[in-house]
């Protein structure tokens, strides 16, 4: 009996502990650009500012050939050290008052990275695109890791994911993933990446 007494008053002493601080679920980031991807092709000097705040490192928007383009700063996506690292970029195009397209690289170069380059890649979109207003990242990542080609529609836009053999190296590609306003077309053709 005593012993029961004493299991109780402990099993009471227990609950009366301080507990652990309830989880509250994080908070979306409230879009930089409202309105998402059809106010991302509407504007496009808006479009890189906020972009740059993000960490693009997007250069000036204008005109070669009579069509208007943005190109950003590659990235590094994995080991520095090697002859060609894997690397990242943006390019944005269209005409003076509007986009017609924001394309995504990968170029996949150092072949012994390649993987965490993708899983790089893939945490940049899945992150930021939040963080910019769009939607589309959670469509497009399983294909980026698979680099399976694919095209689709997401709200205000048009998407395709393409890879495409890079001279110079054996196996080396590059995953091209363009945004279009909906119910275009996105042109795939490659951007410049650097």
């Amino acid at each position: 009996m005593k012993r029961l007494l004493i299991l109780a008053t402990v099993a009471l002493l227990a609950g009366c502990g301080p507990q652990a601080p309830e989880k509250k679920p994080i908070p979306a980031p409230t879009p930089l650009v409202p309105g998402g991807w059809t106010k991302v092709f509407a504007s496009p000097a808006e479009t890189i500012d906020v972009m740059n705040r993000l960490g693009f490192r997007i250069g000036a928007y204008a005109p070669v050939q009579g069509v208007y383009h943005a190109t950003g700063i590659p990235t590094m996506m994995g080991r520095s050290d090697t002859k060609q690292p894997n690397v990242s970029n943006v390019e944005l195009s269209g005409t003076a008052d509007k986009l017609d397209a924001v394309r995504f690289t990968l170029d996949l170069t150092d072949l012994s990275d390649d993987g965490f380059a993708k899983k790089q890649f893939v945490q940049t979109i899945t992150v930021r695109f939040p963080q910019l207003g769009v939607s589309g990242a959670e469509a497009v990542t399983q294909p980026i890791m698979s680099e399976r080609p694919i095209t689709g529609t997401t709200s205000g836009a048009t998407y395709a994911l393409t890879r495409d053999l890079l001279p110079g190296g054996k196996n080396h590609r590059r995953l091209t993933l363009t945004f279009t306003p909906a119910g275009s077309s996105p042109d795939t053709s490659q951007p410049r990446n650097g």
